[in-house]
């Protein structure tokens, strides 16, 4: 499976939209096989599905993201998990654990209070 990640040098991007890579990580099981840096361009929502599905990806870790792109992004397959900070190598590794992501949301997102409803 292919995760990917928005990022700002070695930390999650804080927004979706400025994000300038992507680093799109291949785990098999819970290692990491493969990973590789994309160049990204997140203020332009058609271009980064089209980037995002071409690639194959299955999750979106990132920071800010709207609710409308978030849907789109969802609509066509990839699990959107939003409002992420930190280092990235740390939440990648608690992914693949199945750690609990919580600990590194934005913050003032702790309570889930600036995430939408996922149903």
């Amino acid at each position: 499976m292919k995760i990917a990640i928005t990022i700002w040098g070695t930390k999650i991007s804080p927004v979706f939209d400025s994000a300038r890579t992507l680093l799109v990580v291949e785990v098999q099981g819970a290692k990491v096989v493969e990973r590789r840096h994309e160049p990204f361009e997140g203020h332009l929502l058609n271009r980064s599905l089209m980037l995002i599905r071409a690639l194959d990806v299955r999750v979106l870790l990132c920071g800010a993201l709207c609710e409308a792109p978030a849907r789109i992004l969802e609509a066509n397959g990839v699990e959107v998990i939003p409002f992420l900070s930190g280092d990235v190598e740390k939440v990648i590794e608690s992914y693949v654990q199945g750690g609990d992501l919580a600990k590194f949301s934005l913050p003032g997102c702790r309570g889930c209070t600036c995430r939408w409803n996922q149903s």
